[in-house]
């Protein structure tokens, strides 16, 4: 949280317009803020050429790469309005009861998590940007009656990232733990019986990751999860919450990753990271428009690729 002496007057305009941004979402009728979400999907296509770039390469470097040029447009139409979405179904959250999150959103394999969850030693979900991850949040925090904890990144713009932060807390019911605050707080809360969902589909620079397939290119993944998962003996759930028509979702927790013990302890992280890849790999081409292609997932190259 932003001190109030640090909060500068672009701070308290950005904050205010996001505020303002919300309510209007929040009085239209649901059809038409899903619609203006995806309007706002096609203008930011159409302002933003560098983020449009990098998907274009992306897609382009990925096994999924369309046929034809006119697929590979009507693919990025699809993921701009998919975010843009994304974004209004994130503030109209505080709309939502718990049993109307329950019927937008069915699970399948919530035994899965029910039965880690019952044995009161803490869960680690595992996702990644795709389909609507704070609607994933939040049906979790319905499921468990204690605290669920998304492990984020800081986001750059303060006032955004405390907007956010706020409104997860308060409608998505997930109070956020930083990641580069280290292992503490994490096994603090595991012990504590609580729930941490890692986001594992970001770029990890030089030196803080290792290499493992992902859409067909090795991609550099955070190690850090798989040794969370060493170090306190849990398995990790592969989970997503992927949009399907007539506006609902499909929840889906994958059976549990156990921690390796038969390797090294670096084998053992490495292993766990490709299963990790693996199985986010396997939840992203189930709906592929719906993953942030936006982001330079593949920048970090092996040492013997140029870095892009």
């Amino acid at each position: 949280m932003t001190a109030p002496s640090d909060k500068t007057l672009s701070y308290r305009l950005t904050s205010l317009g996001l505020r303002l941004f919300r309510r209007l979402f929040c009085l239209l009728p649901a059809p038409a803020a899903f619609l203006l979400g995806e309007r706002l999907g096609d203008l930011l296509r159409l302002s933003l050429p560098g983020k449009l770039r990098i998907l274009r390469d992306n897609l382009s470097r990925s096994d999924l790469a369309p046929a034809s040029p006119g697929e590979a447009r009507r693919f990025e139409r699809r993921v701009f309005r998919h975010f843009g979405r994304l974004g209004a179904e994130f503030l109209r959250l505080c709309l939502l009861s718990d049993a109307e999150a329950c019927a937008l959103a069915p699970v399948e394999g919530l035994e899965h998590f029910r039965r880690e969850y019952e044995r009161g030693q803490g869960v680690i979900l595992l996702t990644g940007h795709l389909g609507n991850w704070e609607m994933a949040l939040r049906r979790i925090a319905v499921e468990a009656p204690g605290k669920v904890h998304p492990v984020i990144r800081r986001i750059r713009n303060r006032a955004v990232n405390d907007f956010i932060d706020r409104h997860r807390r308060l409608c998505g019911k997930g109070d956020s733990i930083l990641a580069d605050l280290g292992p503490k707080p994490l096994i603090r809360a595991l012990r504590a019986g609580e729930v941490l969902i890692f986001l594992l589909d970001q770029n990890a620079g030089e030196g803080e990751g290792s290499f493992v397939p992902f859409l067909g290119r090795p991609a550099a993944t955070y190690t850090s999860l798989a040794r969370l998962s060493l170090l306190t003996g849990l398995p990790v759930l592969p989970a997503a919450c992927q949009r399907v028509s007539g506006g609902r979702f499909r929840g889906r927790i994958l059976p549990p990753i156990p921690p390796e013990t038969s390797l090294p302890p670096e084998e053992a992280a490495l292993h766990l990271t490709a299963l990790y890849g693996q199985a986010l790999d396997a939840l992203v081409r189930d709906y592929p428009e719906q993953w942030i292609w936006m982001h330079r997932r593949w920048k970090t190259r092996p040492p013997d690729e140029p870095s892009r």
